[in-house]
């Protein structure tokens, strides 16, 4: 048995398909009589009628988004507002001229100097432990 079918074959069977349900359909449909196609057509009328006046737009159905989105604006603007507290932060001129005081004193002194250099095992030695692998 061959159960695969070439596509010309199945739109052709597709359309017969149709085709026969479309004759069935109006068949049935001219076999009724007056009354009963009356009655048919009053009842979908009347349940499209219900259907549409108990209906309302989606943006209305959707009550809870309108005070979900103006409480998400008001967050989203009070922390553009407030920003970080790193970028706002002011530099009182007392914290600045002892950064620079430090600054002057480092770089004036040639004890500094000496220091750095005579410390050059301990540096080589930092170096090594920063750049080696982490026993396991």
């Amino acid at each position: 048995m061959n159960s695969h079918v070439e596509p010309d074959d199945s739109s052709s069977a597709q359309a017969a398909f149709e085709e026969r349900s479309r004759a069935l359909f109006h068949d049935s449909v001219e076999s009724l009589d007056f009354a009963m196609r009356s009655r048919l057509t009053r009842a979908r009328h009347a349940a499209l009628e219900a259907a549409s006046k108990g209906r309302r737009p989606w943006f209305f159905r959707a009550g809870f988004l309108t005070p979900a989105g103006v409480s998400a604006a008001a967050v989203l603007a009070a922390f553009l507002w407030m920003g970080s507290p790193m970028v706002h932060s002011p530099i009182t001129a007392a914290d600045g001229q002892s950064n620079l005081e430090d600054l002057d004193m480092v770089a004036s002194s040639d004890d500094a100097i000496d220091m750095l250099q005579d410390d050059l095992e301990f540096y080589d030695w930092a170096e090594k432990g920063a750049n080696s692998e982490p026993a396991a």
